[in-house]
């Protein structure tokens, strides 16, 4: 059951690495199927509102689908009307009212995390995905399909490549970088630095220096999360769809905010 590895159809770059590197590509027609909360079980978004949110029915809300809903809460938003509101549910919660605002939650079955998220933060996330589109697409073996492809592309280019080696500075000499771990330096004449923001604090040097002083990379923050993988001996959930005569099929969401449950999706 894995959910969070996919690839949105609007990442034409990667997508064109993929078919350079003679990647696979598996289309994932996922669609969300089931909602359980407040003690119904529904098939379909209205059925949720009309059951579980009755007081929905009457009012600004009755007749809008959860995405209208959420059109509604940002028309007229702006970047600094987002300082307001400094956190996200606050934000939806005050545009929907208490009840819009939990039938908006529970569509993504979204509970109170260890961190609040920003409104602001949603704001500019919107900004940037707003071109997206909802196709998602995963290499058969998972992601680690996409780290095996470059490894031999680069071996076959006669690339070197040193594991676990700890970059402790990185200096600009010249038209040279040099790279110093605990065991030797490396000199090169263009450098990729891909690390996250937290141990990338540890590297000293005035190339880093020069990065941290950025304000883009000031503009860096922790996002809180937590994400886990279960591997189960049977499907446990259709304990739960059966009792309503469903199944749940590859690809298909099953959201509950009824228990510890968020979401599920089987995959094979």
């Amino acid at each position: 059951m894995l959910y969070e590895l996919h690839v949105h159809s609007v990442h034409f770059i990667f997508r064109a690495l993929a078919r350079r590197l003679n990647i696979p590509m598996l289309k994932m027609d996922i669609k969300n199927a089931h909602w359980e909360t407040r003690g119904v079980f529904v098939s379909s978004p209205q059925a949720l509102k009309e059951q579980a949110f009755p007081t929905l029915l009457s009012g600004p809300f009755a007749n809008m689908t959860v995405t209208e809903m959420r059109k509604y809460a940002w028309k007229n938003m702006t970047r600094e009307k987002t300082l307001e509101f400094p956190s996200y549910r606050d934000f939806v919660c005050y545009k929907l009212g208490s009840e819009g605002c939990e039938f908006y939650w529970a569509m993504y079955a979204t509970k109170r995390n260890y961190g609040e998220e920003s409104t602001l933060f949603r704001y500019e996330l919107n900004e940037a995905s707003s071109n997206d589109s909802y196709d998602y697409y995963r290499p058969h073996g998972g992601l680690s399909d996409i780290i095996s492809a470059l490894e031999r592309s680069a071996k076959r280019l006669g690339v070197k490549m040193h594991a676990r080696e700890k970059v402790k500075a990185i200096h600009r000499r010249g038209n040279m970088f040099t790279v110093d771990t605990d065991n030797f330096t490396v000199s090169a004449r263009k450098l990729i630095i891909a690390v996250p923001s937290t141990p990338f604090e540890e590297i000293s040097g005035d190339v880093p220096g020069d990065i941290k002083r950025n304000a883009f990379f000031k503009a860096i923050f922790a996002k809180s999360g937590f994400k886990a993988v279960a591997v189960y001996s049977y499907p446990w959930w259709e304990n739960i769809t059966s009792l309503y005569n469903q199944t749940l099929k590859p690809f298909e969401v099953f959201f509950s905010a009824a228990s510890c449950l968020v979401s599920i999706m089987p995959y094979r």
